[in-house]
């Protein structure tokens, strides 16, 4: 039976009020994780990059980017908002209610909190970041998490227990003897559900393993299973032990933090030393990007002011699979949040002139069985960067090789993190 979520209070006088709610959530959910069953769904914070007004850009306030989205959005504080939003309720009727609470860290990035069912909170906050092109998750690759594991969590202490989880669905991947004409499938809501629910259709590569142990055992064997078994590169969350006591917090790619801690403190307190970190190698990535940006020419032979992403495949895709990734990686809702009509050069290469839906910025790819070259104008968003590797190897190829010009995006992720330890 699915935990029913709390009832959150739509008008609290101040932000401590919900603070102490969501700290009396944590202690029952962090009871019920010890006991095997919670009564209510955890709490969970998503972090959330709007733009950085230093770049010469427009940035809006939380009241004006959640009312056109439909969040009516009502300031408990300057930068504290309760949201609504659409709930069903248990006689199946639409309603509208409190599903949740903004906070405005600094002018670029949000946290939103909720205790919706996990399920319904990413596709809530999913629907409102493909109907804003002045929002995007904040993206946090598996070469982040890996750069975060080591950095951080393996020195929390060999007692203590972590959990990775690595995810690779190969969505695109094609049988060898599969039909052109295959069955119609709505890729869109595919690649959305995809962590829910399994997909009927033909048999791919489909990865999934749970790492859960004490942090010294994680370490001994980590690094010798993921040069057997590529998948294993693809980490898709970490398990952060909490400093102030009992219990953890999980972190996702998409920016998903949920508390299995007692204490939203404690919570709250990880998900902005979180938003910190990537703020940092966010800045760190357009540093190095706009500074480094050079000349190169397009296929018209007209110079284009931009520094180049290069993703490198450990495994060339097939023809098959590269046709039916290309085909599907421009739809209007699609996972890469990309806008362009690729051009066929060959078998396995495509030119796009395309977009960026996250500010509509534009960007030239190149994309071969083997790679991706991504052209990207000075003023870049730095997210463009890392949802394009956190999809890449989570949809594409587990294990890739990216550099932000000459340098490995390895190493701005490091250098930025070993500032924060």
């Amino acid at each position: 039976m699915t935990p029913k979520p709390p009832v959150l209070p739509e008008r609290p006088k101040d932000r401590f009020e919900v603070y102490r709610l969501f700290d009396g959530i944590s202690s029952d959910g962090k009871e019920g994780i010890d006991l095997g069953r919670t009564r209510t769904p955890l709490v969970k914070s998503f972090l959330v990059e709007h733009v950085s007004s230093t770049r010469g850009r427009q940035t809006r306030t939380p009241q004006e980017i959640w009312t056109r989205l439909g969040g009516s959005p009502h300031p408990i504080d300057p930068d504290f908002f309760s949201i609504q939003g659409t709930v069903r309720d248990e006689s199946g009727d639409i309603r509208q209610t409190t599903v949740g609470y903004l906070e405005r860290y600094d002018e670029r990035f949000f946290a939103y909190y909720t205790t919706e069912v996990s399920q319904n909170a990413k596709k809530r906050v999913i629907k409102w970041i493909q109907k804003s092109p002045d929002l995007d998750s904040c993206w946090f690759n598996s070469d982040l998490l890996q750069v975060l594991w080591n950095q951080d969590v393996s020195k929390r202490g060999d007692q203590r227990f972590g959990k990775l989880t690595f995810k690779h669905e190969s969505i695109f991947e094609m049988p060898e003897n599969a039909e052109d004409s295959e069955e119609e499938t709505d890729d869109d809501a595919r690649l959305e559900d995809s962590d829910f629910e399994e997909q009927a259709g033909p048999e791919r590569r489909k990865a999934r393993f749970d790492m859960s142990d004490r942090i010294g055992r994680i370490k001994q064997s980590l690094g010798k299973l993921q040069n057997e078994y590529s998948p294993l590169c693809a980490l898709y969350s970490l398990r952060f032990p909490s400093r102030l006591g009992r219990g953890s917090h999980d972190l996702y790619q998409h920016g998903q933090l949920t508390n299995r801690s007692e204490s939203f403190e404690d919570h709250r307190g990880t998900a902005f030393y979180l938003h910190q970190v990537y703020k940092k190698i966010l800045e760190s990535t357009e540093s190095k990007a706009w500074s480094d940006s050079e000349t190169s020419l397009n296929a018209s032979t007209r110079p284009h002011k931009g520094v180049p992403l290069i993703v490198r495949f450990a495994e060339p895709l097939s023809e098959a699979t590269f046709k039916q990734w290309i085909s599907r990686a421009f739809h209007k809702k699609n996972v890469f949040r990309l806008w362009g009509e690729p051009i066929w050069m060959g078998p396995t290469k495509v030119h796009v002139y395309g977009a960026d839906r996250h500010l509509w910025q534009p960007l030239n790819l190149e994309i071969t069985g083997e790679g991706m070259v991504a052209i990207l104008p000075k003023g870049t968003c730095g997210n463009t960067f890392h949802r394009l590797v956190t999809n890449i190897q989570r949809y594409v190829c587990p294990k890739v090789d990216a550099w932000v010009g000459s340098t490995p995006l390895t190493d701005l992720m490091a250098q930025a993190t070993r500032v924060e330890g």
